[in-house]
């Protein structure tokens, strides 16, 4: 049984992809043709241009991008790396959540004994 996540990716995109790649493949060489029909043999040069700009294009990160999305695959990440200035960062946070809490606490003590002092029916 297949994760319903990965499920869910393939079915919905990659249907999509397929159909914007044809797309785009069919507006690529039709552009290709035309040019082909206007100046002939002369467009040899451009056909040599566009095949080693495809295969260039496929075989570095976009193509990779593209195989891992069609293929359904998820890459795993690896572990995360963090930095120990984020976890100096994060314990200084700490702390001032911490005094920031005393503080709310003693005002709450403060706005406590205030009301419990003040004497029924006085107008202040």
């Amino acid at each position: 049984m297949q994760d319903p996540q990965q499920e869910h990716m393939r079915s919905s995109g990659l249907g999509a992809m397929a159909i914007a790649l044809m797309i785009a493949s069919i507006v690529g060489f039709g552009a290709l043709a035309t040019v082909t029909r206007f100046i002939g043999a002369a467009a040899i040069p451009i056909w040599v241009f566009a095949a080693l700009a495809a295969v260039a294009i496929f075989k570095g990160p976009l193509g990779h991008a593209l195989a891992t999305r069609i293929s359904g695959r998820i890459p795993d990440p690896g572990p995360a790396e963090i930095a120990p200035e984020i976890y100096a960062e994060l314990d200084e946070l700490r702390a001032r959540v911490g005094e920031l809490e005393e503080r709310v606490d003693f005002s709450e003590r403060l706005l406590t004994q205030k009301n419990d002092t003040r004497v029924p029916g006085s107008s202040s």
